[in-house]
């Protein structure tokens, strides 16, 4: 799949995805493997990588994708999304999809939900931290992993990104919109640094 700009005289129809990119990864993003944190455009079919909750799984299929320049200005929907150092326990700012399912580990999370963690769409984040539409201005290759089934994609500075397995469902509990709206008015305040979960691996 391709997202491709139609131009039409002066007009640019909008962007329309044939598949929703729920688990797409910009590249130059960084996930666990075991030797290294390996940017996400370098992973081949047959690789493993470090799971949250499943240690090494085998990558079964992989999907390459561009948004270009132009088809953003045409959907401003599918702009990526900022999200500033810290926001929510990464170290660096990171570029993430609209519909990437985040993984959210928060005190408000168990007092709202009575779950330990659960997974939003990155969308609904935006205004938590800083959290912001991003203004690409070269276009950025979007990788989407998929695994045999669900799993927790272990991401360079302590970032979860839930993986659907191939009939949807996640690893964790999924919010809907009203839900993760209303989990990101409720997270606490303190330093997200101090509060995100720690990443486990042979080689750190």
């Amino acid at each position: 799949m391709f997202f491709k700009s139609i131009r039409k005289t002066a007009k640019v129809n909008p962007l329309v995805l044939t598949t929703a990119p729920s688990a797409g990864i910009f590249a130059g993003t960084k996930v666990a493997t075991r030797h290294r944190w390996t940017p996400v455009e370098e992973l081949q079919i047959g690789d493993k990588v470090l799971t949250a909750e499943n240690g090494e799984q085998v990558i079964l299929e992989i999907e390459v994708s561009t948004l270009s320049l132009a088809s953003a200005k045409a959907n401003a929907g599918q702009w990526p999304l900022l999200v500033p150092k810290g926001a929510i326990g990464n170290e660096h700012s990171m570029l993430v999809s609209p519909d990437t399912r985040l993984v959210i580990e928060d005190d408000a999370v168990g007092a709202l939900f009575g779950e330990a963690c659960v997974t939003v769409r990155a969308e609904n984040l935006i205004g938590y931290c800083g959290i912001s539409r991003a203004r690409v201005k070269n276009d950025l290759i979007h990788v989407t992993i998929r695994f045999e089934g669900a799993e927790t994609l272990v991401v360079e500075g302590g970032v979860f990104i839930d993986i659907p397995a191939p009939n949807g469902v996640l690893r964790f509990a999924p919010l809907n919109d009203r839900q993760s709206r209303l989990l990101a008015r409720n997270m606490g305040g303190s330093d997200r640094m101090e509060r995100a979960r720690p990443v486990a691996a042979a080689w750190t």
